[in-house]
């Protein structure tokens, strides 16, 4: 499967076919064409299902993308609720990976 044709799926939510790549042994973390990860394509459209596959399988929650951006700053750019929320239960989460520490810390005390 090439590059554009993953991130078809991750954008669309097509989890059979992100399932069918990751059965074939490609890495979660690699740095796909655009120079994002599997994890910030999934949490910038909004596809939780995606979101909890690719962690599940190790995705790290922390890489930035080229820009600096990390999947949780994705999801929140596009104000996908539930796919930050996701992220935000996570325990490994590193406030200090976020390129706008005040909006990951505003977000983590909304938590509780």
């Amino acid at each position: 499967m090439s590059d554009k044709e993953f991130m078809w799926a991750l954008k669309n939510g097509d989890l059979d076919e992100v399932k069918d790549y990751v059965a074939k042994g490609e890495d979660v973390n690699r740095t796909l064409e655009g120079g994002r990860k599997p994890l910030h394509y999934a949490a910038d459209c909004g596809q939780l299902e995606i979101l909890e596959f690719l962690l599940l399988k190790g995705a790290d929650i922390n890489a930035p993308d080229k820009h600096n951006i990390t999947p949780l700053l994705s999801a929140v750019y596009e104000g996908h609720v539930s796919c930050v929320k996701l992220l935000l239960s996570k325990d490994f989460l590193s406030p200090v990976t976020c390129l706008d520490k005040e909006v990951h810390l505003v977000l983590k005390a909304s938590r509780s």
